[in-house]
C-alpha cells in the first residue's frame, strides 16, 4: 500500500508540475512519457529490474544445476517456474521478481559460484515461497522505482559533466554527487518498505527447518558482508565505482539495499520474531 501511495503521490505532483510549468508539445511529450513510465511499472517492472542490473537469461544447459534446483522448487511450492538470470555484480546477492504470473529469480555469478547444490536449492525455495506468500510484488516494484531513479539521475548527471572541461574538477563533482545521491535509495526503500518485510519472510522461511538451516550454513559464507556494508566499508566501495561505468554503478545502487538475508542471517532477527 505504501509503494503504491508513494507512486500515485510523485505521479500526481510531476503531472501537476508539467502542467504549470510546460505548454503545448513539450507539455504533451512529458505527459506521454509520464504515462509509459506508469505503464512500465505495472505491467513491466520485473523486466525493468532486470534491465538495470544487466542480467542476462540462462537456459537449462547454460547452468543445469541452478536450472534443476529452480525447476524443483518451483514444482514442491506450487508456483510457476521461474526464468533465471545472472549478472555482474559486486556482492554475492540474489533477487526474485513477480509481475503477474511472470516470476524472475536474478542471481549474481560470484554467489552461484560459491553455493553447492543444496544451497542453491535453499536460496530458490527462499525465492520462490516469497511468490507463494505474494511478498516479491510489491519488493519488484519498489526496486523498480529506486532502479529507475538511479539510473536517470545517472543520466542527469553524466550530460551535467559533460559541459565540464576540466577533468579533475569533472571528477570531483562526480564524486561529490554520488555520496550524496547514495542514502536516497535506501531511504525511499525503508519509507516503502520496512524492515516489517523482511520479518514477514524470515517468519515464513523459519517454518520450514531443513530450508532454513541450510540457509544458515550458506550465510556462514557471507558472514564477512556485515562488515562490507558498514559505513566505512560501503563508502569505500562506492568510491572505488565512481570512476566505473554508469552501469556498475546502478548494480551497486541496488545491491546496497537493503536484503532480506540481512535479517535470516541477524540473530536479533531470531529474537525479534519470537
Amino acid at each position: 500500500m505504501r509503494t503504491l501511495l508513494l507512486l500515485l503521490t510523485l505521479s500526481g505532483i510531476l503531472g501537476l508540475l508539467l502542467w504549470v510549468s510546460l505548454s503545448g508539445a513539450w507539455l504533451f511529450m512529458s505527459i506521454l512519457i509520464l504515462l509509459i513510465f506508469l505503464v512500465i511499472t505495472v505491467g513491466y517492472a520485473d523486466l525493468a529490474v532486470l534491465f538495470f542490473l544487466g542480467a542476462r537469461e540462462i537456459k537449462s544447459g547454460d547452468e543445469e544445476i541452478l536450472y534443476s534446483s529452480a525447476a524443483q522448487e518451483a514444482y514442491k511450492l506450487g508456483v510457476p517456474l521461474p526464468i533465471l538470470y545472472l549478472y555482474n555484480g559486486t556482492l554475492e546477492r540474489g533477487f526474485v521478481l513477480q509481475n503477474g504470473s511472470r516470476v524472475s529469480i536474478a542471481f549474481s555469478r560470484d554467489l552461484v559460484t560459491i553455493c553447492s547444490r543444496e544451497e542453491l536449492a535453499a536460496i530458490c525455495f527462499e525465492f520462490l515461497l516469497q511468490v507463494k506468500k505474494n511478498l516479491a510484488k510489491k519488493r519488484t516494484k519498489v526496486m523498480f522505482v529506486i532502479g529507475c531513479t538511479s539510473w536517470m539521475s545517472h543520466l542527469v548527471l553524466n550530460t551535467l559533466l559533460k559541459i565540464i572541461p576540466n577533468k579533475y574538477l569533472k571528477t570531483s563533482v562526480d564524486w561529490f554527487a554520488s555520496y550524496f545521491l547514495r542514502p536516497w535509495p535506501e531511504i525511499v526503500f525503508r519509507l516503502t518498505l520496512g524492515e516489517t518485510h523482511f520479518k514477514k519472510i524470515h517468519s515464513s522461511i523459519s517454518a520450514y527447518a531443513r530450508e532454513y538451516d541450510m540457509l544458515q550454513k550458506f550465510g556462514a559464507k557471507l558472514r564477512r558482508f556485515p562488515e562490507a556494508r558498514s559505513t566505512p566499508s560501503r563508502k569505500l566501495i562506492e568510491f572505488s565505482l565512481a570512476t566505473r561505468s554508469r552501469h556498475f554503478q546502478n548494480i551497486l545502487a541496488l545491491e546496497l539495499l537493503p536484503h532480506e538475508w540481512d535479517y535470516i542471517f541477524d540473530v536479533k532477527a531470531d529474537v525479534s520474531a519470537k
